[in-house]
């Protein structure tokens, strides 16, 4: 599906998932190179920025969360860019390309122009939805805190994984950007004005905070696996240290009733008066005797 607005002197043409009819109607009518067509049939695998006579063509992918599911997508968007217009082609649903498309209307109607191309209003907008998103691993990061420190440490490895390769995968998608980005400073450069120019520039800032912040939660994530860990460790070296205090008690008393239950001709104390009460009572001096031991070299 194409559909194309024109914003002042810029005219923004989107694609969502192509055909090769409407890439050969757009190559004729907007004169884009047919080697820029053919790759914009399918998504590309690698993140770059070409010239092709004073025409850009960049290809991005961008992370993207349904916080519905604890898993994350990703997402591409191919850019041509002239000086005065822009084409796009997703092959996914992105809510910050919707967003930008209502805000060029509005700003249409208005009359006012926001940027110097259109390319870094929606570009803004795409940073956007990745700082809210950023937004919403802090969240679940400090719920993740939360319930490390209520007692879910178990529950909570499962979390922290989950957690930990979001963020991983949100890295691995975004840390291209910042090649991406100082390259099509120096085409822009070369090719368009110098306002061009410093929008790139201060495009590659907001990746640099977009970046920093995402390094953040990802230490403050390996702190909390790190407290987690040890966490769970004491715990279960304390329930090690209950069974073992538990195997000391019961191993005399067992070793006391096997040798009361000897079939031999001779037992001390059986066949005495009340000679059941008097095995417990010596069963129970010695298990209190190893409490109050345990108890004065603090093991319990």
């Amino acid at each position: 599906m194409i559909v194309t607005r024109s914003f002042m002197d810029q005219t923004w043409t989107d694609l969502s998932s192509p055909t090769k009819e409407e890439l050969d109607s757009l190559m004729f009518s907007q004169n884009i190179d047919p080697l820029i067509a053919k790759d914009l049939l399918a998504p590309t695998p690698k993140q770059y920025v070409k010239e092709f006579d004073n025409v850009l063509y960049m290809v991005m992918h961008i992370p993207s969360f349904k916080h519905a599911k604890p898993e994350s997508s990703e997402h591409e968007i191919d850019f041509v860019i002239t000086e005065k217009s822009l084409v796009t082609t997703r092959y996914d649903s992105i809510d910050a390309l919707h967003h930008f498309a209502k805000q060029v209307e509005v700003a249409e109607v208005l009359n006012k122009e926001n940027h110097s191309h259109l390319f870094f209003g929606l570009m803004k907008e795409v940073y956007k939805f990745l700082f809210d998103e950023v937004e919403y691993m802090q969240d679940w990061i400090k719920e993740i805190e939360k319930k490390i420190f209520e007692g879910h440490e178990k529950e909570m490895v499962l979390g922290i994984s989950t957690a930990g390769k979001n963020i991983l995968t949100f890295k691995r998608i975004i840390n291209p950007h910042q090649t991406v980005l100082e390259n099509l400073i120096s085409l822009g450069k070369n090719n368009f004005s110098d306002k061009f120019e410093r929008d790139a520039r201060l495009l590659l800032e907001e990746w640099a905070r977009l970046s920093a912040l995402i390094e953040d939660i990802s230490d403050i994530l390996d702190e909390l696996r790190e407290t987690n860990n040890s966490l769970l460790s004491t715990k279960q070296n304390e329930i090690m240290k209950i069974f073992t205090i538990m195997a000391f008690v019961t191993f005399p008393l067992s070793l006391i009733a096997s040798i009361f239950g000897m079939n031999t001709s001779f037992i001390p104390i059986v066949g005495l008066h009340n000679d059941f009460w008097i095995i417990i009572a010596i069963m129970f001096v010695i298990s209190l005797a190893m409490f109050t031991f345990f108890k004065y070299k603090k093991w319990i």
